[in-house]
């Protein structure tokens, strides 16, 4: 069963084992079965409960993980937990705590205190207007508008809603949060419980003084018995017009669901509750209930009732899901394995199922590791303060560089928990990941490698293809070159030396059918007279002499490219890196990102300087060629592909450079990591820095870094205001009355003289000096891009917290 015919859902390493893996990796094409079971012993065994080194993850109950509210209002923001409409609560609860200002509780006060002293003599002025203009069955009515508009009045004037509105907002949010949960009313139904209500005022109004008329004319002999009940007279009158105008407006549908307590679902026969199935929207497995698989769903189910099926195996098993597109007969082949292997179905080709133990906190779903938290500080935007920092494939798909040396383990901090991460996404098939680790051992961790190649050990069991990304001899060459020539400035050298290897390696290929080992090439480069007239025989045998006549004579002369690559590339024919491309063993190739796949490289740079930035610019350059050869149409669809370079200052050359624009829009991404921006090579150091999307400087940046940093951030206006202000001048009655009048109407009415100053000046939003001197140990300054374009300034980061 092939279970990569649609969108590569599982990785074709799924059917490959231990003693069978080298035979997949040589030959991607092959069919191999896609639900092969691990080998003995591949699956970890459980962290410790005790272990100190295991960091809780969120969800532990994966129904309650899978379903948990996540809410990202910003590029980097950690979603899981986050409740939009809790979040929105919990900033009026904080509004409503806050003191409220003197000056607006005074002037509330005062303005009270005037409504009560004032508000018979308005009774007494709108009494005489409604008397002398209103018509006499009007009164009522306008006798209404009378305590409205009174209230309202002094209400504004004393700014009553400013001082109330915090306190009753969260009361407000709560009952729109309610509503949500219970339905909320439709346009239609607000309209017309408006409309009835307005007619039912109006009537109430109108009909006040022919109901009192009609109540004497039908019991002339009890006025005085009226006289004492008119307060349930009113009381009952009141009830009718609110009773109807809530029948006839339907209030009650309105009102409900704010006032209704939302309560979940129950069956409607408890004893048949086990076996009724879950709901559509709570259905972990819905593919395989559709189709019939209801025991396989059911099997799953109980895995993840019991603790054994984790967010990575329900990950994995939704992209097979995902991927079947409906095909009964893929989803039979599903079934069949759950059955049989429960939560380990669909594994990943190595046969583990998780990284024991985690030392980051991850959302899988997302696809977000959190790697610290946002500062609260008011140097931080808002959505990114005091909250989970984290990084996600949407964001490294547009690459990032961290730049600055790590003092206190910052840039460890930083992507050690990426590197996990894409590991983990590997196992549940939706991402690979190259890590190209300069030092040799910052990245090392057992068992978290499907592919593990070390330079300098012979006895390393992978290899590297050096032809691994080239689909065309042309490509093979510039790879080569470009690897072999990274710093040499010389144009017409690097051309000639492509030349030379184009000549070398698509004779070879024409001659024998594969690409030549190493020490071929260097011979034939090197224009070694056996080699030469041994290839020219193997052409001549092959009918294609004379295709390559002139190439032969060319690389006979070994001309200056050709003797420069010779002499770059034999340090990769060195005891202990030679082995790494001896084709008869295993190798990486950098084609295979496209499934998902764990890869390490330990470059040992400090043993081997320069065969460590040949090797590292020579996968780099692969990385983009294969990267860029994705097709952008259904690379969203595939796993999402990443390298991970530290000290990459020596590994990025032209091609890689420009490459890297390229990356975005095929699924794929980057991560550099260097000491200083001055790693890179003078005339790529624009390039890199515009080119990534993402961008983070640790403390210690020397202060050409912080220059660039601050100049990419920018500058923001900030208004300074300049304020003098001078005392009323006059006598004590003069003071006394400014000062009244102040509290009344503010301090514009307060009398006093004042001068104010306004410009507009242009700011830093983080100075070359602030990042050199104000960033703290374990900290990072972070800005984040999506590949939608979404951005996020410069945000302060407490790693590792």
């Amino acid at each position: 069963m092939d279970v990569e015919r649609r969108r590569g859902a599982q990785g074709p390493e799924s059917g490959a084992t231990t003693d069978t893996a080298g035979q997949w990796w040589q030959d991607p094409d092959a069919e191999a079965p896609a639900f092969a079971p691990p080998p003995a012993g591949a699956v970890p065994h459980p962290a410790r409960p005790g272990s100190a080194s295991l960091v809780k993850q969120p969800g532990s109950d994966l129904r309650s993980w899978v379903f948990a509210p996540r809410f990202r209002d910003a590029p980097g923001v950690y979603a899981y937990g986050r409740d939009e409409a809790a979040l929105k609560l919990k900033a009026l609860d904080d509004r409503a705590r806050r003191r409220p200002d003197g000056a607006l509780i005074r002037r509330a006060v005062l303005w009270l205190l005037l409504s009560a002293i004032a508000f018979r003599w308005f009774v007494l002025v709108y009494s005489w207007i409604v008397i002398n203009v209103i018509p006499e069955f009007l009164w009522p009515l306008f006798a209404s508008l009378f305590w409205v508009a009174c209230i309202g009045f002094f209400a504004y004037v004393g700014r009553w809603h400013e001082l109330l509105l915090p306190y009753l907002a969260p009361l407000l949010q709560r009952l729109e949060t309610r509503a949500e949960a219970n339905g909320k009313p439709t346009a239609e139904q607000w309209r017309r419980a408006g409309t009835f209500l307005l007619a039912g005022l109006v009537a109430w109004a109108m009909l006040q003084r022919p109901f009192v008329w009609l109540l004497l004319q039908t019991f002339p002999d009890s006025r005085h018995t009226l006289h004492e009940l008119q307060w349930l007279i009113r009381i009952v009158y009141n009830a009718a017009f609110l009773a109807a105008a809530a029948y006839w407006g339907r209030w009650p549908e309105v009102l409900r669901p704010y006032l209704a307590k939302p309560r979940p679902a129950e069956p409607a026969d408890p004893d048949d509750a086990a076996e009724t199935a879950a709901p559509a929207d709570d259905d972990l497995w819905p593919e395989l209930r559709d189709a019939g698989f209801v025991g396989a769903a059911n099997r799953l189910d109980e895995e993840a009732d019991l603790g054994r099926l984790g967010d990575v195996d329900y990950l994995r098993l939704r992209r097979v899901l995902e991927a079947s597109g409906g095909d009964f007969d893929f989803l039979d082949d599903v079934a069949h394995e759950v059955r049989e292997r429960g939560a380990g179905a669909c594994a990943h080709g190595s046969g583990a199922r998780d990284l024991k133990p985690r030392e980051a906190v991850h959302d899988l779903m997302t696809g977000q590791v959190k790697v610290g938290e946002a500062a609260d500080s008011d140097r931080n935007t808002a959505p990114v303060r005091a909250v989970g920092f984290a990084l996600e494939p949407d964001v490294l798909g547009t690459s990032m560089v961290v730049v600055g040396p790590s003092t206190a383990g910052e840039a460890d901090a930083l992507l050690r928990p990426v590197v996990e991460s894409l590991s983990l996404s590997a196992l549940a098939g939706a991402a690979s990941v190259v890590v190209l680790d300069a030092k040799g051992a910052a990245f090392a961790r057992k068992g978290a490698y499907d592919i593990e190649i070390v330079l300098g050990d012979p006895d390393s069991a992978w290899g590297i293809d050096p032809y691994g990304g080239s689909a065309t001899a042309e490509e093979a060459a510039d790879r080569l070159a470009t690897a072999a020539l990274g710093d040499e400035d010389d144009a017409r050298l690097r051309d000639t030396a492509r030349s030379a290897l184009h000549q070398a390696i698509a004779a070879y290929v024409a001659a024998f059918g594969r690409h030549p080992g190493f020490a071929a090439l260097l011979d034939l480069l090197d224009g070694h007279a056996d080699a030469v007239d041994a290839l020219r025989t193997a052409l001549e045998a092959a009918g294609r002499a004379g295709e390559f006549e002139r190439g032969l004579r060319t690389l006979a002369r070994a001309d200056e490219g050709a003797r420069a690559v010779v002499q770059r590339l034999s340090v990769l024919e060195r005891p202990g890196v030679a082995a790494l491309f001896d084709p008869s063993r295993q190798r990486f190739a950098m084609r295979h990102i496209d499934r998902p796949v764990r890869v390490r490289v330990a470059l040992n740079e400090a043993s081997y300087p320069d065969a460590a930035r040949i090797v590292g610019r020579l996968l780099i350059g692969q990385f983009v060629q294969a990267a860029a050869a994705r097709d952008t149409s259904a690379a969203d669809d595939g796993v999402f592909t990443c390298l991970i370079a530290d000290g990459a200052g020596a590994f990025v050359d032209e091609y890689a450079a420009q490459g890297m624009a390229w990356l975005r829009s095929r699924n794929a991404g980057m991560v550099l990591a260097v000491r200083s921006m001055d790693d890179f090579a003078p005339r790529l150091r624009a390039t890199v820095f515009g080119a990534v999307g993402c961008k983070a400087v640790l403390p210690g940046a020397g202060p050409r870094d912080a220059e660039a940093f601050a100049q990419h951030w920018g500058k923001r206006l900030v208004e300074e205001t300049s304020v003098t202000k001078g005392a009323p001048e006059g006598g004590l009655l003069r003071k006394t009355r400014f000062a009244l009048m102040g509290a009344l109407f503010g301090e514009k009415a307060a009398g006093g003289s004042e001068s104010v100053t306004v410009r507009k000046v242009e700011r830093y939003r983080w100075s070359p000096s602030e990042i050199t001197g104000e960033l703290g140990a374990r900290h990072a300054l972070c800005s984040l891009t999506t590949r939608e374009g979404e951005r996020t300034g410069p945000v302060l980061v407490e790693l590792g917290k």
